[in-house]
């Protein structure tokens, strides 16, 4: 088609016509050039005279970032031949305004030969409706992010939970980009803290850092709505000056406009909540309103929310204060007598005792005046933290006035025990305390009573136990006395032998006697169990049943145990190197304490180093109580035990929980069926069927059988009956000396 055709007289006419209507008209050649428009068109491309646009392109326009899309919709209609009608687009007029369009294209054709020589366009402005429907569909879209949120306000329980609702709502309800929260600090910066936000996966609000204040930072959106308490609309942040500072950023997270709703409260603005739009001008005058309701329903809620947080707080305190000493937050005398009716219940549906302990903290008196009371009462506080570490978990103490504390103890089945916890109370205040750049010593005097024997209320045992305080302190003060004389008389010895105890662990005046573990089948000695004696200095050899209960109590089983383990090791060693008894197996007790808290592994390791002794000539004898406390430890460590290459053995096997599952898993080397046992086995057939039992199970499980306190032949020939692998007793020998023993295997 040559430039002629569109130079005749009736294209003239047409543009005369096509001049007159409302519509944006144009007509293209097939190269997508324009040939023509009416004068709206040209107007809109910024051109006077339409005849100035023929021979351009889409390139050379303001909308030229859409030339390319434009000229495939040009070819696609002449391609064709088919018309395209009503087709909605943007497009950026000159002016850098953006418009909305209808669009209508079709293929013109050569009258005479059908030839599709171009295309024609018509455009309709239809921005202002298009910007009614987005108004409408925003307002829309913000009635329901207020009735969503307000749903959430009547909901809150928590303040955090409801500022990530609302910014969470104002995302997937409001359609917003993002939203967030930040509340105006009092600090000398006047920094916007941000409390919650959602839509923020690049964290934009991390890097704007937001003032209220006068500096550069707090003249933007957010810091003018918190410090003028009035709505701030940034419709668009790359023309906005005030958005400078945060421009690049924004830009980069895709947010054209903003808006910044102020949060009223009371007295003060409370921060801002703020929202973000990947379009400009996208906050209309009827969703503010809108949005600023729901700025300050959110302030509502917030403020609401904490008073009642104060006020459930004020009857927490309330509550607290009812039952607890407000200065350490002990139990009061109130809350102690529900914890005493508590152990009452338990001693009586267990057959056990509930202790009552008096203490009185000495000297309180004289420190408090002349230290004065700030210091007093930090003393106190002190105190209380060190009496808690000395007690279980189970104990209740309690405040009673002053410097007097009771200190209520449930499930007491000995007086050993109540005495080792007296013990322990007075032992950890032998440290002094820090106070005012000052080291101050004090100490508690402890008077004891218990349930049911010296009363049943509580009333009538502090009376008791008040009486046996007067009388620890006329004793000479951080001692502790009991109610009952003969509790008193047992208590005064078991405080004079741990003592003597202690002197004894530091002197080491111990001394292993051995006791043969003989093979029932042939005779013949295997090994011998160490038994530990205390050569006490007045008393002579001392049973272990004497001391060692105290010494497990007191922790002292530690350090002693580890004397029996390299005593032993290196007892076993020297037999081996001197006397030519390479073959037999020391046994050593390894208590509950010592195995929990002892570093037994390398414990045992150092023995042996030391003693130069194989791993596989000593053998560790733990009770069946070792194994039912912290199973998965207790496993970790059975395995370590067994990669050094030690045996291990079930001591008193029968006497505790006798737990299958735990054997299994654990396969100790040996069972050692307990003495109780085979004593009545002979009299007695269940005993006889128990010990029988044991030895099945053992072999089952491969493990060999040892019974323990053998006394006649015929225990002998009813175990050799039974199949039983070793046995150890007065039959053969009782405990020995090492030369005695010596002498025994020699002969």
């Amino acid at each position: 088609m040559d430039a002629s055709f569109f130079e005749h007289p009736a294209f003239r006419f047409l543009q005369q016509i096509l001049d007159a209507l409302p519509q944006r008209v144009y007509w293209k050649d097939t190269h997508s050039r324009y040939r023509g428009c009416n004068a709206l068109f040209a107007a809109s491309a910024g051109i006077a005279d339409p005849r100035a646009l023929i021979g351009k392109t889409d390139d050379e326009f303001s909308w030229k970032d859409q030339a390319e899309r434009l000229r495939a919709d040009d070819c696609h209609v002449m391609a064709t031949g088919r018309a395209k009608l009503g087709a909605e687009e943007s497009r950026t007029m000159p002016d850098g305004t953006r418009v909305q369009l209808r669009v209508s294209k079709w293929p013109l054709r050569n009258p005479d030969t059908q030839e599709v020589m171009g295309v024609l366009g018509l455009y309709e402005d239809i921005t202002d409706g298009d910007l009614a429907r987005q108004a409408q569909k925003g307002l829309a879209r913000a009635f329901r992010l207020l009735s969503d949120c307000n749903t959430a306000l009547v909901r809150a329980t928590e303040e955090d939970l409801l500022l990530d609702d609302i910014c969470r709502l104002a995302v997937e309800i409001g359609g917003y980009a993002m939203c967030w929260v930040g509340f105006a600090e009092r600090d000398v910066a006047k920094t916007v803290r941000p409390v919650a936000r959602f839509g923020d996966g690049d964290g934009y609000v991390d890097q704007v850092k937001i003032t209220w204040g006068d500096d550069a930072r707090g003249q933007g959106p957010v810091g003018t709505a918190i410090r003028q308490a009035t709505v701030v609309v940034n419709q668009h942040c790359l023309t906005n000056p005030k958005m400078e500072p945060w421009r690049a950023a924004a830009i980069a997270h895709g947010y054209q406009s903003s808006i910044a709703l102020p949060l009223p409260g009371k007295e003060r603005v409370l921060g801002a909540l703020t929202l973000y739009a990947r379009e400009p001008y996208a906050f209309n005058p009827e969703e503010v309103a809108l949005l600023e309701e729901l700025a300050h329903n959110l302030a509502y809620g917030i403020e609401s929310l904490r008073t009642r947080f104060e006020h459930e707080e004020a009857l927490r305190r309330l509550e607290f204060l009812a039952y607890h000493d407000p200065l350490t937050r002990l139990p009061n005398r109130v809350l102690l007598q529900d914890r005493f009716e508590q152990a009452k219940v338990l001693a009586q549906r267990g057959h056990s005792w509930v202790a009552v302990l008096l203490l009185d903290l000495d000297h309180f008196k004289q420190i408090n005046e002349a230290l004065g009371h700030d210091q007093g009462d930090r003393l106190l506080v002190l105190a209380v933290e060190r009496l808690r570490r000395s007690l279980r978990a189970s104990d209740t103490v309690s405040r009673q006035a002053g410097d007097e504390f009771v200190v209520v103890v449930p499930e007491v089945r000995d007086v050993p025990s109540i005495s080792a916890i007296a013990q322990g109370i007075l032992a950890s205040f032998a440290e002094p305390f820090p106070l005012e750049g000052q080291r101050v010593n004090t100490s508690f005097t402890i008077g004891i009573s218990l349930f049911p024997g010296d009363g049943q209320e509580l009333d009538i045992l502090l009376k008791q136990s008040a009486a046996a305080l007067s009388d620890a302190k006329e004793a000479g003060r951080n001692t502790y006395r009991f109610f009952s004389e003969k509790m008193n008389v047992n208590a005064l010895e078991n405080m004079r032998l741990l003592g003597q105890l202690h002197d004894a662990s530091r002197r080491q005046d111990f001394e292993l006697y051995y006791q043969p573990q003989v093979d029932i089948a042939s005779g013949r000695i295997l090994g011998a169990e160490a038994l530990l004696r205390w050569r006490h200095p007045d008393r002579g050899i001392v049973s272990p049943a004497a001391f060692i209960p105290l010494a497990e109590r007191s922790g002292l089983i530690i350090p002693i145990g580890e004397w029996v383990l390299n005593e032993a090791c290196r007892q076993m060693a020297e037999w081996q190197q001197t006397c030519a008894l390479p073959s037999l197996v020391i046994a050593v007790n390894i208590s509950a304490l010592q195995f929990r808290r002892g570093d037994i592994v390398e414990t045992v390791a150092r023995a042996l180093e030391r003693a130069g002794l194989a791993p596989d000539r000593l053998e560790l004898e733990l009770t069946e109580s070792v194994l039912l406390h912290d199973t998965e430890a207790v496993a970790a460590t059975v395995r370590r035990l067994r990669d050094l290459g030690v045996k291990l053995s079930i001591d008193d096997f029968g006497t505790g929980y006798s737990s299958l599952r735990y054997l299994k898993r654990l396969a100790p080397d040996k069972l050692k069926v307990d003495r109780s046992f085979v004593r009545d086995m002979m009299q007695d057939d269940d005993n006889a069927a128990i010990v029988g039992a044991i030895v099945h199970l053992g072999h089952v499980l491969q493990m060999s059988v040892l019974a323990e306190g053998v006394e006649t032949p015929a225990q002998l020939a009813r175990l050799s009956a039974f199949g039983c692998d070793q046995y150890q007793g007065y039959l053969c020998a009782r405990p020995l000396q090492a030369a005695d023993f010596l002498s025994l295997c020699s002969t």
